[in-house]
């Protein structure tokens, strides 16, 4: 079967992992906890809340026709396929799961016997020591080390902590990997506590939006780097962003910034430093438009990287590090300030 018919498509695209594996290979999948499963045949691919991640390969997704693709290494049309003649013969019974990530219990990852890939990690990206150090002895971030059964190597990321205001608990932890192409969230984690370096002036009223917390941690380097505080104000990562589907303006304040501004009532500014790329540049347009809308009492900017595409490569580009894959100068036609 050559083609198929884009309502069959439609429905194929609605199919989550989890779903699909236990309506039709239940076999392969392992209850891990109360919400995650693995793939016994990859068991360092985990599946929970809705979502799977590859980690020892750095890569993940949310439906079944990623998996089939990237994972069991079926063509797109081969995998639509599979999924649409498994639909036909038996409905999906879909597998309920919390969006409420409050809900769940944070599955803290292990921590490595020292920090020094993460650091030695860190300072190739550009960031400086001093803001290593402090975020260390904050309990910010620390070094993970994970060891997968199956390719018997040991994988390491830095973990990023996002901290309850009022509770003073652990509530989220990023991860970004060292040694390999990773990026996820600990299981649990609820996005309303992002990581975030905290300004040293208790009145502070201005406070930075940067996607990634690599981002935060540039941001502070540059602040060094101009002869300032790196903590002069409050730098907080929203830890990914969206754009809209179909050029709508149906998109929300993110909510690691609405609790950030309810914990800190005393901020007045929010400057933005999102990626200068399409969704970075639209979902920015849009929270800017939401937030004059919802919170006028807010002061709202917009300062994206000048030239390259985050936070981080300005910071490289400007300490003269050798550019990775991600820093590529942008198409100032396309992506504009």
């Amino acid at each position: 079967m050559a083609y198929i018919k884009p309502e069959i498509l439609k429905k194929v695209k609605q199919v989550d992992l989890l779903t699909y594996l236990l309506n039709y290979q239940p076999d392969r999948l392992k209850k891990i906890s109360h919400n995650t499963y693995c793939i016994r045949d990859h068991d360092s691919l985990h599946i929970s809340n809705g979502l799977w991640n590859w980690q020892s390969m750095g890569i993940g997704g949310k439906s079944a026709l990623d998996f089939l693709i990237k994972v069991d290494n079926y063509t797109f049309l081969e995998a639509a396929n599979i999924i649409a003649e498994n639909i036909n013969v038996k409905a999906p019974e879909y597998v309920p799961y919390s969006e409420k990530e409050r809900d769940k219990k944070l599955q803290i990852p292990q921590r490595a016997k020292t920090d020094q890939n993460a650091i030695d990690y860190l300072l190739s990206r550009g960031i400086s020591f001093n803001i290593i150090k402090h975020c260390i002895d904050h309990y910010l971030l620390y070094e993970n080390e994970y060891f997968s059964p199956s390719t018997n190597k040991v994988y390491q990321n830095v973990a990023f902590i996002g901290w309850g205001k009022k509770t003073n608990k652990t509530r989220h932890i990023a991860l970004r990997g060292i040694n390999q192409d990773f990026i996820g969230d600990a299981t649990g984690s609820d996005k309303r506590y992002s990581f975030c370096i905290e300004s040293s002036n208790p009145d502070c009223d201005t406070v930075h939006i940067n996607e990634a917390p690599i981002d935060v941690l540039s941001q502070a380097t540059l602040f060094e780097q101009d002869n300032k505080e790196f903590n002069h104000e409050h730098i907080l990562s929203l830890t990914g962003i969206y754009a809209p589907r179909n050029d709508t303006k149906e998109i929300k304040i993110p909510l690691a910034l609405q609790q950030f501004l309810i914990d800190h009532p005393k901020i007045k500014n929010i400057i933005f430093h999102l990626d200068l790329d399409k969704v970075g540049r639209q979902a920015t347009a849009l929270i800017i438009e939401i937030m004059k809308l919802k919170l006028p009492e807010y002061t709202c900017y917009d300062d994206p990287p000048k030239y390259y595409k985050d936070t981080n490569d300005n910071l490289c580009m400007r300490l003269g590090i050798a550019k990775v894959k991600s820093r590529s100068k942008m198409d100032n036609k396309e992506y504009t300030r």
